[in-house]
Order: structure tokens, then sequence, then C-alpha cells
């Protein structure tokens, strides 16, 4: 007997091992499901910032472009920092917003939305300016010619470029803002550097007497434009500089 139920748990066991082990495990998920998944996912739109993805404050702001590829329609809802900036046409499968002029220094985030579709971007804008001590002069054409002792004054400024203090580049002078063309520009005037301080200086002989010298009696606009080096890539500028000559 006792060979017996030996043999009949040594069978037992030897089924128990042979069997199949269940278990509640999901089925694997195969590459056709994710492949559709993905699919059905909206493609995200692609956002472009220009001319850089940064400005200056107090000028012209990032232009961001969401693209939402050929043959859409409607508008782009622009959110900026979490609040709705604005909603724009599409136009040949694009749509712009302008960051504005007035945003304050710091880092923004835009978002773009279009139906189900969406997209962001970050953009800065730069605490820099260009302060000078006046904006208005008046220079005597009949003082310059009889009066070697005349000074008419002279332009001076300090320069703060992307949150600090410049501490070199450049200084130009063009009439009317005519900036384009750089020192090629018919309305360049003159330069002067900028030193470790962020200070910049255009003497009477280099600025106003030059004016005199090469205009008529009349009245004049001059911009001065600050750049951290020669190829002018990247530029702030100055209030409206006016030069009075008088006879």
């Amino acid at each position: 007997m006792r060979t017996l139920a030996t043999a009949l748990v040594s069978v037992v066991t030897a089924a128990a091992l042979a069997a199949p082990v269940t278990t509640a495990e999901a089925a694997p998920v195969s590459s056709t499901t994710i492949n559709a998944a993905d699919a059905a996912r909206p493609a995200p739109i692609k956002m472009t910032t220009s001319p850089k993805a940064y400005s200056h404050y107090g000028m012209q702001g990032v232009k961001v472009t969401a693209v939402t590829g050929k043959g859409s329609r409607g508008k782009v809802t622009f959110i900026v920092n979490g609040a709705l900036a604005d909603k724009k046409k599409i136009k040949k499968g694009k749509a712009s917003y302008r960051m504005s002029q007035a945003a304050a220094p710091g880092k923004y985030v835009v978002k773009a939305k279009y139906k189900t579709r969406k997209g962001k971007t970050s953009v800065r804008v730069f605490d820099s300016s260009l302060n000078v001590n006046a904006v208005e002069f008046t220079v005597s054409e009949s003082a310059l010619a009889n009066d070697y002792t005349y000074d008419p004054g002279s332009l001076t400024g300090v320069v703060k470029y992307k949150d600090k203090i410049a501490t070199e580049g450049y200084v130009d002078i063009y009439k009317d803002g005519n900036v384009k063309g750089g020192s090629s520009s018919p309305d360049y005037c003159c330069m002067a550097s900028v030193g470790d301080n962020g200070a910049f200086e255009f003497q009477s002989y280099s600025f106003l007497e030059r004016v005199a010298d090469e205009y008529p009696v009349g009245d004049y606009v001059f911009k001065a434009f600050y750049t951290d080096g020669p190829e002018f890539s990247d530029y702030i500028y100055s209030q409206p500089i006016v030069v009075h000559v008088v006879p």
C-alpha cells in the first residue's frame, strides 16, 4: 500500500509540473496598436521666432509664427505665460503674433492652439537701454564761424545691454535712424567707443559741429545705435535726438 501511495504522489506531482501556469498578465501590445495610436495623435504645431528668440525692452518685439500647414484655415490662438494674447488668421499655412514692445524684461512661454493641435516656444526680453544726456541740441553756424571758444555741447550717455552695463562696443549716430547699410548708409554721422563702465561721448566737434557743417539751417532728427561688435548683428537705439541748426 505504501508503495502504491508513493507512486500516486509522484504521478500527481509530475502532472502538476507539466501543466501550464496561467496568470492574469495582459496580452502584449502589438507594434500595430502603437503605430495606430501615434497616427491618431495630432501633430504638434511648428513654432518659429524672428529675427531672434529675444528682443530688448522698449523695442520691437519678437515675431512668433505658428506653422499650421498647407490647406489649414481659420485662426490660431496665441497664449503668453498662460494668458490669452491674441487670435490671428491663418495665411498661407501660417499665423503670426508679435510680442508687445512694452513687454517687461523676463522670460515668456508662447503657446499656439489650432483645433486639436498645439505648439509652444520660449521668448526672452532683455533689460537693455541707450540713455543720452539730452534729446535736443542747438548749434549756431555764425558762432562756429566767428567764435573759436564756442562749444555747442557734447552728447554723452550710458549703455545697458542684455541685463548688464555694457563693457565694450560702439555707438553710431544716423540721421532719421536710417541704419540700413551701417557705416555705408548715406545718413551715417559718426561713431564713439563704449568704455568698460558703459559710458560714451561725442564731443561737439564729432557730432554737433559736424551736423552744422554738413546741413543747412533747419531741424534734424538723429538716433544713436549701440552694437556690441563690428558686425552690427544686433543693436539697440536711443530716443530721437533733435538738432536745431540756426544762423
